[in-house]
């Protein structure tokens, strides 16, 4: 069954309070699709994953999520034409890359390009170290998560200078110079963003026709149903953004 961040039951409470009957007599498959249709719009939009080790429902997510990515090292601003670029640094002699998701937990691979035009994993190698921040600033790398979640990896520059030449770069290009393998998520699903998407599913389904509506229910309008359940929904998701 597919994940989603809220379960059956919440999609039919939000249908009942709008004195439609959920889907009792209807093909469960059918809501469970619509939750997994906007739990995935929500983590691609919001960059987030929430997780809940305990979860009684086969639905909610129980596990952290795994992501790889191809990275640019970022450079500085304008240099004079002919010359090299060159990485730009924060704190010294980092620089910084903006991962995909936030609340990462752990850079289980870090590769990234050597002069001959290889690549080198930083985690697995014994030549580098690294890990979260603060404990690991100074080393070669360094996982940074702040308040809101956002995630940023940090790269010591100094392991991209020639070995025979001052302050000088062994890379000619810094574009897709990195491949950064991490997990990611947060344990706990809030109540508000299970809301949330209840009612961005519940939307869905009134505006499908594979969502059959009794005769005997009252809808003066699909149309105006659905959208005050997609504006509720984006009051209580508008925090997470």
């Amino acid at each position: 069954m597919s994940e989603g961040y809220c379960t059956i039951d919440d999609v039919r409470r939000v249908l009942r309070k709008a004195d439609l009957p959920g889907d009792a007599a209807q093909d469960v498959q059918i809501v469970t699709d619509a939750i997994a249709a906007q739990t995935e719009w929500f983590e691609k939009t919001f960059k987030r994953h929430w997780y809940d080790p305990d979860a009684s429902s086969n639905l909610l997510p129980t596990e952290l999520e795994t992501r790889d990515d191809e990275e640019d090292i970022p450079t500085g601003g304008a240099f004079l034409a002919g010359e090299p670029a060159t990485p730009k640094t924060w704190q010294g002699d980092y620089t910084r890359i903006e991962l995909a998701r936030r609340d990462a937990t752990t850079i289980s691979e870090l590769l990234v390009r050597d002069a001959d035009g290889g690549y080198t994993d930083w985690v697995a190698s014994s030549d580098y170290e690294g890990g979260r921040w603060p404990s690991a600033l100074g080393k070669d790398y360094v996982l940074r998560v702040n308040n809101g979640g956002w995630s940023h990896l940090y790269l010591d520059t100094t392991n991209l200078l020639k070995e025979d030449e001052d302050d000088e770069y062994y890379l000619d290009s810094f574009s897709n110079a990195v491949y950064v393998t991490f997990e990611y998520g947060h344990e706990g699903i809030p109540k508000t963003a299970r809301r949330g998407i209840a009612f961005r599913a519940a939307a869905d389904l009134v505006e499908k026709p594979s969502f059959e509506i009794p005769n005997n229910v009252q809808v003066y309008n699909v149309e105006a149903l659905a959208e005050k359940f997609e504006t509720k929904a984006e009051e209580l998701l508008g925090a997470y953004r």
